[in-house]
């Protein structure tokens, strides 16, 4: 009930008749009376009411989230997971199972992070050694560090901060050999099982350090030629489409967004279709919610053309010995979240790198899969791994005899 006030009238004149006017009172309201002042008080209170609604929104999601993430990043690490040293104090995560030799690397698709082999290394883990890494920035491995200094060389590229450029294979191929050879010595030879962008890591690799390389093993490959087919259809895609969703996500992260959509439902994590452990699949949304996972993701796609002119310099300065391994693993199945004529151009693509520069390797085709085959039909992926393994295991003996 609001509250009233009584407001006495002016005194009344004698108008000569010998009658006086009786006393008038009337009754307002107190925001009628705030009106009649002009001073506007409604007015400023909603809007005063409305900034600090919109500061709440603006400030608490982000805090947080912010603080959700510090808690999560110590729940959510992988388990028998380490981080260890590439240089420069710039740590990479990595786990390894079984034993060897070989040792298989198991290398993921462009901004994704080792959680997509959570269904395909036990199975290898029974036959030999197997690790899986989180390539620079991704996941729980640090971004690759700035110097700020030339302290150390009177040219940038003297300092080995510097050599490569990062978010690029050539990085993400020296990180690797630091990881497996320096940091840790994983028993040699090695057979690299990568993934899309994995997969164009595996054959930079391979054509770096040629000696520790017995097999390699290419799923659904990322080819340099890809933006060349179908009018650049995929480049205006990868430029126009995935790059600018990766960034709102970014943002949306940053401002604690996609925690709340996470909650309520409107997004999910990105490995759905399988039977993942509650840890594993946390952990993703977890990374959804990570900025700088975020913003590493975005950099693997922006730096795309500079991989694929560093592998086509490779290919005119070397190729991959004849002596290793090579098996292209595809799927009968066209991704159902792309255009058909995006599928198509993938498709020519694969098999123009199959043509063109593995004219002998061993081309498999999965049924009933598509380009999530790592995480949706994981059986298919180890079993070819374990063929690979004992084909090599095999070599190794008639070679040590």
């Amino acid at each position: 009930m609001r509250k009233r006030t009584i407001v006495k009238p002016k005194a009344v004149a004698d108008t000569g008749s010998g009658s006086v006017q009786k006393e008038e009172y009337s009754v307002k309201s107190k925001g009628e009376q705030s009106s009649d002042s002009g001073g506007g008080g409604g007015w400023g209170r909603r809007l005063l009411k409305a900034v600090q609604i919109l500061i709440v929104i603006t400030l608490v999601p982000p805090f947080l989230n912010y603080a959700a993430l510090q808690k999560e990043t110590q729940e959510l690490r992988p388990d028998n997971g380490q981080l260890y040293d590439v240089a420069w104090g710039q740590k990479l995560f990595k786990k390894c199972h079984g034993k060897g030799p070989p040792t298989v690397i198991l290398d993921a698709p462009t901004g994704m992070t080792s959680d997509v082999w959570e269904l395909v290394w036990p199975s290898i883990a029974k036959f030999s050694r197997v690790c899986v890494y989180d390539r620079a920035g991704l996941g729980f491995s640090d971004r690759p560090l700035k110097n700020y200094s030339q302290s150390d060389g009177e040219d940038a590229k003297s300092n080995i901060r510097n050599r490569w450029h990062p978010f690029t294979i050539e990085r993400m191929a020296d990180d690797l050999n630091k990881l497996i050879t320096a940091s840790s010595q994983e028993p040699q030879p090695f057979i690299l099982v990568g993934a899309e962008l994995g997969a164009l890591v595996a054959q930079f690799y391979t054509q770096m350090f040629e000696n520790q390389v017995a097999g390699i093993l290419l799923i659904n490959p990322l080819s340099d030629d890809l933006f060349e087919l179908d009018s650049g259809s995929w480049e205006k895609h990868w430029y126009g489409n995935l790059i600018p969703s990766f960034q709102s996500l970014q943002l949306g992260a940053a401002l604690g967004l996609v925690r709340l959509a996470l909650i309520v439902g409107l997004i999910s994590q990105p490995l759905t279709g399988t039977n993942l452990a509650d840890d594993v699949v946390n952990r993703q949304k977890y990374l959804l919610c990570h900025p700088k996972h975020l913003s590493s993701v975005v950099d693997e796609y922006h730096f795309i053309n500079e991989s694929f002119s560093q592998i086509r310099t490779m290919r005119m300065l070397k190729t991959v010995p004849s002596n290793v391994s090579v098996t292209v693993l595809s799927g009968n199945y066209y991704d159902e979240l792309m255009p058909s004529h995006l599928n198509k151009a993938w498709a020519k693509s694969e098999q123009n790198l199959l043509t063109k520069y593995y004219p002998r390797a061993k081309h498999i085709v999965i049924n009933s899969s598509d380009r999530h085959m790592l995480y949706r039909n994981p059986d298919a992926i180890s079993e070819q791994v374990i063929k690979m393994i004992k084909q090599i295991r095999n070599k190794l003996r008639i070679k040590n005899g």
